[in-house]
């Protein structure tokens, strides 16, 4: 298998400011790629190579928004090899519970901002005839229920997010562009969690939560060309947690 390296790639990943964004921007630089993180606050990576990284402070649901980062990363870099659409948003509710700006707030950065960028991104690789790869940060809520805390639209939003990675790694496959995800279990980014001995209990690898560098580490390979034959399909990075 080829190394998994990313030698003068330009790798755009949304929500890097924070948690598995910040792991997975510090494993681009740690595989010699550079970065250029979306958020809104527009924050550094923290220890990220200072001449390896750039930021665009932008809300991602904004329609301007993959453009703005699209032409930071061609001012910046020259080039644009690859997407991570990890940015996400998290609010737990029973379905009956659940309000209608939740919904919409979920969809609109889970879902529509994703295929936005995708959208926007793959157009002007098309364009100029040039591959790309887009990496969506998933879940294993795209495939599995999560019962506690109870987060029904949450779960619907992995799904569709894994739904769109799947057409989109058939549709773009003519013009050397590559789609797939990543599914990340439970994975400690610091934030408090009621059941996490409950959880860790039922991971076999370790009975542990995973770290942000882990799914760095993943979506580093999907970005390299070791993944250079895949294309639709998503990588769980979950300790096994989808097993028992």
């Amino acid at each position: 298998m080829r190394d998994p390296s990313l030698h003068e790639r330009v790798i755009v990943v949304t929500g890097s400011s924070r948690g598995i964004g910040t792991g997975i921007g510090t494993a681009i630089i740690d595989a010699d790629g550079a970065v250029v993180g979306v958020s809104r606050s527009g924050d550094a990576l923290p220890a990220a190579a200072a001449d390896r990284f750039r930021s665009v402070a932008v809300d991602i649901t904004l329609r301007e928004a993959p453009e703005l980062a699209f032409e930071r990363a061609i001012e910046e870099f020259g080039r644009v090899d690859g997407l991570v659409n990890n940015a996400g948003l998290h609010r737990s509710a029973h379905c009956w519970e659940q309000s209608d700006d939740d919904f919409d707030d979920m969809y609109d950065v889970n879902v529509t901002a994703p295929f936005r960028f995708s959208q926007y991104f793959a157009r002007r690789w098309i364009d100029s005839g040039t591959p790309g790869v887009i990496v969506n940060i998933c879940s294993v809520e795209s495939e599995v229920g999560w019962k506690d805390p109870p987060q029904a639209v949450y779960a619907s939003t992995k799904g569709a997010l894994l739904g769109l990675t799947r057409v989109l790694g058939y549709d773009l496959a003519a013009h050397g562009i590559r789609a797939v995800a990543v599914g990340p279990g439970a994975i400690d980014t610091g934030m408090a969690a009621a059941n996490k001995a409950e959880t860790e209990a039922r991971i076999p690898l370790g009975n542990r939560y995973g770290t942000p560098s882990d799914i760095g580490s993943a979506t580093v390979f999907l970005l390299s060309d070791a993944a250079r034959y895949v294309t639709g399909e998503i990588l769980y990075v979950d300790g096994g947690y989808r097993l028992p």
